[in-house]
């Protein structure tokens, strides 16, 4: 694969680049998303999900369906990082998925920081949680802050957003854990499968919506501490609920 080379700035596919980081309805009306940092481009392009390759290395190894080679000057436009690792790509946008039938179900309520999603997703994809769900009024997970704290998560977790009215056909015959200071012990619970389990907005925290369809659960706190940041507490129900 013989690099396409780009010099200036201005050319016009560095600013459609541009425009798929910063721009939700680019990604969606182009199907395509920008991708930031060596190790998440080399593990999706050994999967095969890259088709193009913004790189300033010459000689890349990293299969694409083609390459461009820039500046760094360039690729900090791109990637809006002041010193990338000299890799940028783009990938289709993953598509969403039926999840009913799968076992165990993450459903993101509201969350509203970046670096808490995409944790949670890498988080929920190395448990081997079986699909995520996004409620209306969550991040887009795939800003370029949420894709580099999930490295790449959604080529491989299944996921699909939904109101909170349509879940209904996902609730059937599962059990809903609903994260809640005011909840059930953690360790007081025996929990098996299907089930699902909510994690709610920073701020706001349980939608009126969430503790009619769910069973509170909460994770004991000792020496003062009130709460654990959503992340944190998301990754140790994860890990309890996905060791049953």
């Amino acid at each position: 694969m013989v690099p396409k080379e780009i010099l200036s700035l201005q050319h016009p596919i560095v600013k459609e680049w541009v425009e798929l980081r910063l721009d939700k309805e680019a990604r969606e009306r182009s199907h395509q998303v920008l991708l930031m940092g060596e190790k998440m481009i080399q593990e999706l392009g050994a999967k095969g999900f890259l088709q193009t390759l913004i790189t300033t290395k010459p000689a890349p190894t990293i299969p694409a369906s083609e390459c461009y080679l820039v500046t760094p000057e360039i690729l900090k436009k791109i990637t809006g990082i002041p010193a990338p690792d000299g890799f940028a790509a783009i990938a289709k946008l993953p598509e969403p998925q039926d999840l009913r039938g799968k076992q165990r179900l993450l459903i993101l309520d509201r969350l509203s920081d970046p670096g808490n999603l995409g944790t949670l997703l890498r988080t929920a994809l190395g448990l081997g949680w079986d699909g995520v769900v996004f409620t209306a009024g969550t991040v887009d997970p795939f800003n370029d802050k949420a894709l580099r704290a999930s490295k790449g998560a959604l080529f491989s977790l299944p996921f699909c957003q939904k109101a909170s009215g349509e879940l209904g056909v996902l609730f059937h015959a599962r059990t809903v854990y609903l994260a809640d200071l005011e909840g059930t012990p953690l360790d007081s619970i025996s929990p098996s499968p299907p089930l699902a389990l909510i994690l709610s907005n920073e701020a706001a925290g349980p939608a009126p919506w969430t503790e009619k369809n769910a069973e509170k659960i909460a994770i004991p706190m000792h020496n003062g501490v009130e709460s654990l940041s959503v992340a944190t507490s998301g990754a140790i129900l994860l890990y309890k609920l996905s060791n049953l």
